[in-house]
C-alpha cells in the first residue's frame, strides 16, 4: 500500500505548517495510468484543495501580524485590527478579521466524539456592535487551525474541524454563541480555559465534503469492481450488466408506462438498460428526471425477476439501486416521484431533506420504526458514563489550578508517600476525619505554605522572579504581606499563583526539582525556597491531569467508533427487514456512508446530475458489487465546484466531471432531444447552444403557456442599460443598485398584473445583487407584504445561478449586473463569460424570459462568443426600454428608467385607468377607498334612475348606502356645491334622507323628509355589489375615448373636489 492510502483523515499540524507548497501532481483527462496512480493523483489533488489554503493563511499571518490580510480565510484574534486600505484591489478576495476571543471553556461528548466547546467573547477594545457579534460564519464541518495568543503560530498548530450539524435530531446543535470543535490529534486538546487562542478559519473551500471523498479514495484502492476497466484502461465496447444474463434472451422487463417517453427518452432507456456503463445527456426540459424514474422502474422489476429465478442460477437477496444527485433537491425530487409512482420502498440517506414526505423515510426514522432492532439503552447508557468520565476528569483540573491538595499530589505520584505523610500528619481533615476540631483545620498544603509567606524574606524571593512579577498591583502586594495563604480570597488566588509561577530562565524549577527528589519531609525544605517548590508541583500535576483528559478523549473517540459499527449494523437490519429497492443520497452522501453501502452489497449505481458531479466523488464510491453505472446529466450546464481556482485549470481541471471525460474521449452516449418546458419562442435562445432541440406540443398550447399580462405579447425581452455596477459589502461579489431597482418595479408590474409572486425567480449571478435585490423586495409596500399579496408565507425566490440548477419558473428574471465601473471603466465579465452558467440562466423560464444588462459590456473580450449568440436569438426583442401594454385600452406604453413604472396604472398605461386603480388599491389596502365609494354611489343611483318605481321595500339584504338626488348631476356649480352628500359604508337597511334646497335671501336653507323605501331597496335584485361598483365605474368613464374627461365630471358631481386635489388623490392611486 502506497504512503497517500495511510494519511489520517484530518491533516496533521506538521502538514499545515509547511513553509513551501507541495508538488502537485498532473491529472491527465485522456490517460489514466493504473488505478492506483489514478486514485492516488485524485487523492493528492483534493488534499491540496483542504490544505492549502490554510497553510498559506499560516504562513502570511507569521510575516503579516499587523496587517490582519490573508486572502480567503477569517482571523480569530481578540484584537481589532487596523481599519482596511480605502479601496482593496479588485478581483482579489481578502481576509474577514474578527475581533472575537476564543476559549476552550470545556468539553462536550457527542455521537462523533468529544468536543471541545469553544466560547467567544469581545476584547476590552472592541465597539458595542462587534460585542454583539456571534461565531455564526463558521461553516460547520469546516477545517480551523490554532495557536496560542503568544505563540501567533511560530511553534504550535492545533487542528481541528467544526463539529457538523447533527443529523440525528435527538442529539441538538450547540448553542449559537459557542461552537464545538473536534481535534484532529486529541493529544493537542486544549484544557486550560483561561489559554488565549489565535483561530484562522478558510472562507474558501468546504472541508467536510474534500474529507469523504479523500477517506472514499482510500478505500477504493483496496478493492477491485466491473466498471474498474472503463475507467483505467482504454476500451472499445461496452458490456451488458451481469444481472441481464440471469434474464430470458438476456433482456430487460420494461413497465406499461414506458410508452410516455418519446423516441430520444426510450433510446436512452434502452442504453440505461443493457450497459453497463450508460451515459445520458438531458439538455434543459427534456425529462432527465422522467427517464431517470423509468430506468429505476424498468431496472427494478427486471431484478425482482432475476431474484424469483426465471432462469436456474444463484438466487439472493435483491439490493437496493443507490440513487445519488449533486443536490437534496434532485435527490428528493427523484424518490418523491418514485414513492408516488409505487415504484418501490424508498429510503433517504442523510439529514439534509427538506421534504417532509422524504424525511418519513430517512434512516434514522427508518430504524426507529424497526421495532425489533431498537436501542435497548446501553448505547446511550455508555454515552453518558463517557460523559461523566470527561466532566470528572475537568474537575480534578479545575480544582489544581486552584490550591494543590497533599492527597491529590500523592495520588497521581507527584509526591511519595512520605512526603505525603509529612503534610498530614497534623491534619485529620485531609485524611477524612470527621471530628469538627479536624473539619475547621486549614489543608496541609495551606499551612506548609503560611509559614513561607510569613517569611521575612517573601519580598527577596518575590525578586528573583521576572520582571512581570515586579507589575502586579500594590494592593495584592499589601494582601501578601498581611494576610495568610488560607485566607486570602479566590479572585487574589489566581494572582498569587501567577506571582509564584514566574521563572523565565527555568532556575528555580531546577532547584525546586533537587529539593524534592532529596527531602522525604517536605517541612525540611526551606521556608524560602517553598514557593518554587510548590510552582514545580503545581506545573508537574497540571501536566498530569492535562495528559489524562487527552488519554480519556482518545478512549472516549474510539469507543464511540465502536458504537457507530453497532450502529450501522442496525440501519442495514432496517433497510433489508423494511425490503428498501432505492435507496438515495447525494453523491457526498456516497462516500459518508460507503460503509454501509459496501455491506449492502448494491448491483447498480445511477448518478443524477453526473456532470456537476467531482470525478472523484464517483470514482471512491464504486464498491465490489457494482455491476452497473449509469450517468445522467449535462456536460453543457454547471460543472463540478473545485475549492481552488488553480485546480481548475490546466493540467488539473479538477471543473471536468467523470461524465464529461467519457463524452470527450467519444465514448457513446445518448442525448434527449424534445424539451416541455418553455414556449417555442424562449426555445430558440436555449437553441444556440443545443442544435436541434425540439418542442414537445404541450409546450405550444396557448391554454397551458399563457401570454404573460401587460407586456405587449413579449415573453422575452433584454432590456439593455449602461448604469454602474459596485462592489459588494463584503468586497467579493458585485451588485447594481439601478438594476436591482428596475428589476423590483418591474416584478411589482408584474404582481399587480395578476401575476402570482410563486411564478416568478430572480436569478443573477452574484450573491451581492441577490441580497440587494431581496431587501429591495422586503422593503416595498406590497412586494414585502404577504397578507397584501394574500401569499401567505411570502418568500420571494432570488438566487444565483450555481443554486437554481434543475429547477424552473413561470417567468424568469435574469439580472446580469456587470456594467462599467463609477470611473467608467467597461468591467470584466467575470463568471457573466462562462458559457455552462449562460446555458442554465437562458433555460430556466416556462412562459417568460427578461434580462437585464448591459449588452455592449458583455459584447467585448471573452464574453462575446457566449453572448454574441443569444443576443442574436434576441433579435428584435430588445431595447433601452420595457414595452408595456394597457390591457383596458389596448393602448402601449414604454419604460426606460425604475421611477417611469410609478407614471402607469397596474395596467400599463400612463392615462388614468381608474377601474384598474380602484382594484390595485384594494389588493394594497384591503379596504374601500374613496374613489371606489364614489363609484359605486354613482352605480346605485344610475340603477335608481332606470328601476321602476316601488313603494314597498324589496325583500332582500339590501347594501344600504346614501342616495342621491338626481340634481346632484346637475351641471350647475351651485348644485355641485350644495349636494356634496357623504357616502355611507354601513351594511345595514335604513332611512335615507333625500334633501331638497332653495335659496332665499342669499342663504341656504335645507328640509329633509323621510322615505319609508331607501335608494338600494329600488335596485333589481339581479345586481350584486360587484356589478354595482363596475356600473359606477362604466358610468364614469363613459367610455374609451373621453375617460379621463369623464372620470373627472363623475367625480365632480359626486364630491365636488379641486382639480387639484382630484390629481393628488388619482397620483396616489398611480403610486400606492
Amino acid at each position: 500500500m502506497t504512503d497517500w492510502a495511510q494519511l489520517p483523515e484530518v491533516p496533521q499540524a506538521e502538514e499545515l505548517m509547511e513553509t513551501k507548497p507541495p508538488q502537485l501532481p498532473i491529472l491527465d483527462k485522456t490517460s489514466t495510468g493504473t488505478k492506483l496512480e489514478y486514485l492516488a493523483t485524485q487523492y493528492r489533488l483534493h488534499r491540496y484543495a483542504a490544505t492549502e489554503v490554510l497553510r498559506r493563511a499560516i504562513v502570511q499571518y507569521r510575516r503579516k501580524l499587523a496587517e490582519f490580510d490573508i486572502e480567503h480565510v477569517r482571523v480569530y484574534r481578540g484584537v481589532r485590527p487596523p481599519p482596511p486600505p480605502p479601496r482593496r484591489s479588485l478581483g482579489r478576495p481578502s481576509s474577514t478579521d474578527n475581533p472575537l476571543q476564543v476559549r476552550a471553556s470545556g468539553y462536550v461528548v457527542g455521537r462523533q466524539g468529544v468536543a471541545c466547546r469553544l466560547a467567544f467573547s469581545a476584547p476590552e477594545n472592541a465597539t458595542d456592535q462587534q460585542r454583539l457579534g456571534k461565531p455564526e460564519d463558521l461553516t460547520p464541518g469546516s477545517l480551523v487551525v490554532l495557536s496560542p495568543h503568544e505563540d501567533d503560530f511560530k511553534t504550535k498548530c492545533l487542528v481541528g474541524t467544526v463539529a457538523p450539524i447533527p443529523e440525528d435530531p435527538e442529539e441538538e446543535p450547540p448553542p449559537t454563541s459557542v461552537v464545538d470543535l473536534y481535534w484532529a490529534d486529541a493529544a493537542d486538546a486544549v484544557v486550560d480555559p483561561t489559554l488565549k487562542l489565535v483561530m484562522l478559519e478558510p472562507t474558501a473551500g468546504y472541508f467536510e465534503s474534500l474529507r469523504h471523498t479523500m477517506t472514499g479514495l482510500q478505500q477504493a484502492a483496496l478493492s477491485e469492481h466491473r466498471i474498474d476497466k472503463y475507467l483505467y484502461e482504454p476500451f472499445t465496447e461496452i458490456k451488458s450488466p451481469q444481472y441481464l444474463k440471469e434474464m430470458p434472451e438476456n433482456k430487460p422487463f420494461y413497465p406499461e408506462r414506458v410508452r410516455e417517453l418519446d423516441d430520444s427518452q426510450m433510446e436512452a432507456l434502452k442504453m440505461a438498460t443493457s450497459q453497463e456503463l450508460a451515459i445520458i445527456q438531458g439538455p434543459p426540459g427534456t425529462g432527465k428526471t422522467f427517464t431517470s424514474i423509468m430506468v429505476i422502474e424498468t431496472i427494478i422489476k427486471t431484478l425482482k425477476l432475476c431474484q424469483m429465478g426465471v432462469l436456474e442460477g444463484p438466487k439472493q437477496s435483491m439490493a437496493p439501486i443507490i440513487v445519488a444527485a449533486q443536490t437534496n433537491h434532485a435527490v428528493d425530487q427523484i424518490l418523491l416521484k418514485c414513492k408516488e409512482l409505487g415504484i418501490g420502498t424508498i429510503a433517504r440517506l442523510g439529514g439534509r431533506s427538506e421534504n417532509e414526505t422524504i424525511k418519513e423515510c430517512g434512516l434514522i426514522n427508518l430504524r426507529q420504526r424497526c421495532g425489533a432492532f431498537k436501542p435497548d439503552g446501553t448505547e446511550e447508557l455508555e454515552h453518558r458514563n463517557l460523559q461523566r468520565q470527561i466532566s470528572s476528569a475537568l474537575r480534578n483540573r479545575s480544582s489544581a489550578v486552584s490550591l494543590l491538595k497533599a492527597e491529590q499530589l500523592y495520588d497521581f505520584g507527584v509526591i511519595s508517600e512520605d512526603q505525603y505523610q509529612s503534610l498530614v500528619q497534623d491534619n485529620e481533615w485531609e485524611t477524612g476525619e470527621t471530628d469538627s476540631k479536624a473539619k475547621n483545620a486549614p489543608c496541609a498544603m495551606t499551612r506548609w505554605l503560611d509559614e513561607y509567606t510569613q517569611q521575612p524574606d517573601f519580598q527577596r524571593a518575590r525578586q528573583n522572579h521576572t520582571a512581570e512579577a515586579q507589575s502586579d498591583s500594590p494592593s495584592l502586594r499589601r494582601k501578601l504581606k498581611s494576610q495568610k495563604f488560607h485566607s486570602m480570597q479566590a479572585d487574589h488566588l489566581q494572582s498569587v499563583l501567577r506571582i509564584m509561577h514566574q521563572d523565565a530562565d527555568g532556575t528555580w524549577s531546577a532547584k525546586a526539582k533537587h529539593l524534592l527528589a532529596n527531602s522525604n519531609d517536605l517541612y525540611e525544605i526551606k521556608p524560602a525556597d517553598r514557593g518554587a517548590v510548590y510552582d514545580y508541583l503545581h506545573e508537574k500535576l497540571e501536566a498530569l491531569l492535562a495528559d489524562q483528559i487527552r488519554e480519556l478523549i482518545s478512549y472516549v473517540n474510539n469507543n464511540l467508533k465502536l458504537m457507530r459499527v453497532a450502529r450501522r449494523t442496525n440501519e442495514l437490519k432496517a433497510i433489508r427487514r423494511e425490503r428498501v429497492k432505492i435507496l438515495g443520497c447525494t453523491t457526498t452522501g456516497l462516500l459518508k456512508h460507503r460503509d454501509l453501502l459496501e455491506r449492502l452489497s448494491p448491483r447498480v449505481l445511477l448518478v443524477e446530475e453526473a456532470a456537476e458531479t467531482r470525478e472523484a466523488n464517483v470514482a471512491a464510491a464504486l464498491t465490489p458489487s457494482i455491476e452497473q453505472l449509469i450517468l445522467i446529466g449535462d456536460h453543457q450546464q454547471l460543472t463540478p465546484n473545485a475549492d481552488l481556482m488553480e485546480l481548475c485549470k490546466d493540467p488539473h481541471r479538477l471543473d471536468i466531471s467523470l461524465f464529461e471525460r467519457f463524452v470527450n474521449r467519444k465514448v457513446d452516449y445518448c442525448s434527449l432531444r424534445v424539451q416541455r418546458r418553455m414556449i417555442s419562442e424562449l426555445r430558440e435562445v436555449v437553441e444556440v447552444f443545443y442544435p436541434g432541440l425540439q418542442d414537445h406540443e404541450t409546450v405550444k398550447s396557448p391554454e397551458r403557456r399563457k401570454p404573460i399580462p401587460g407586456m405587449q405579447g413579449c415573453h422575452l425581452w433584454w432590456f439593455q442599460h449602461s448604469w454602474n455596477q459596485e462592489r459588494g459589502l463584503s468586497g467579493l461579489s458585485y451588485a447594481n443598485p439601478q438594476e436591482a431597482r428596475m428589476i423590483v418595479e418591474f416584478t411589482r408590474y408584474l404582481v399587480q398584473r395578476g401575476v402570482s409572486p410563486h411564478e416568478i425567480s430572480i436569478l443573477t449571478y452574484y450573491s451581492s445583487q441577490r441580497e440587494l435585490i431581496k431587501r429591495e423586495l422586503a422593503m416595498d409596500d406590497i412586494l414585502g407584504n404577504a397578507d397584501i399579496l394574500g401569499a401567505g408565507t411570502l418568500e420571494w425566490s432570488v438566487r444565483t445561478i450555481d443554486d437554481f440548477q434543475g429547477e424552473e419558473n413561470e417567468i424568469i428574471i435574469l439580472s446580469l449586473v456587470r456594467g462599467p465601473d463609477a470611473d467608467g471603466q467597461r468591467a470584466r465579465p467575470g463568471f457573466v463569460a462562462n458559457e455552462n452558467r449562460a446555458v442554465v440562466a437562458t433555460s430556466r423560464a416556462r412562459r417568460g424570459f427578461y434580462i437585464f444588462g448591459n449588452a455592449q459590456n458583455l459584447l467585448q473580450g471573452r464574453s462575446r462568443q457566449v453572448w454574441e449568440k443569444v443576443l442574436k436569438a434576441f433579435g428584435a426583442r430588445t431595447g433601452r426600454h420595457m414595452p408595456v401594454t394597457c390591457s383596458t385600452h389596448g393602448t402601449e406604453g414604454r419604460v426606460t428608467y425604475p421611477a417611469d413604472w410609478r407614471n402607469f396604472s397596474p395596467s400599463g398605461c400612463s392615462a388614468r385607468c381608474l377601474e384598474q386603480r380602484i382594484k390595485s388599491q384594494v389588493i394594497q389596502t384591503g379596504e374601500q377607498t374613496k374613489s371606489q365609494k364614489r363609484a359605486r354611489q354613482v352605480g346605485i343611483n344610475t340603477l335608481v334612475r332606470t328601476a321602476p318605481r316601488s313603494t314597498s321595500p324589496v325583500n332582500r339584504a339590501p347594501y344600504s348606502t346614501s342616495s342621491v338626488s338626481r340634481a346632484a348631476y346637475s351641471t350647475s356649480p351651485d348644485s355641485r356645491a350644495s349636494h356634496s352628500p357623504e357616502p355611507s359604508t354601513a351594511l345595514e337597511p335604513q332611512k335615507v334622507p333625500f334633501k331638497t334646497s332653495s335659496t332665499k335671501s342669499g342663504s341656504t336653507m335645507t328640509t329633509t323628509t323621510t322615505t319609508t323605501t331607501t335608494a338600494q331597496e329600488r335596485i333589481p335584485d339581479r345586481y350584486t355589489s360587484e356589478e354595482i361598483l363596475q356600473k359606477g365605474m362604466r358610468t364614469m368613464f363613459a367610455g374609451r375615448d373621453n375617460e379621463h374627461e369623464a372620470s373627472e365630471r363623475a367625480m365632480s358631481a359626486t364630491s365636488g373636489p379641486t382639480d387639484s386635489s382630484r390629481d393628488s388623490e388619482l397620483e396616489d392611486l398611480i403610486r400606492f
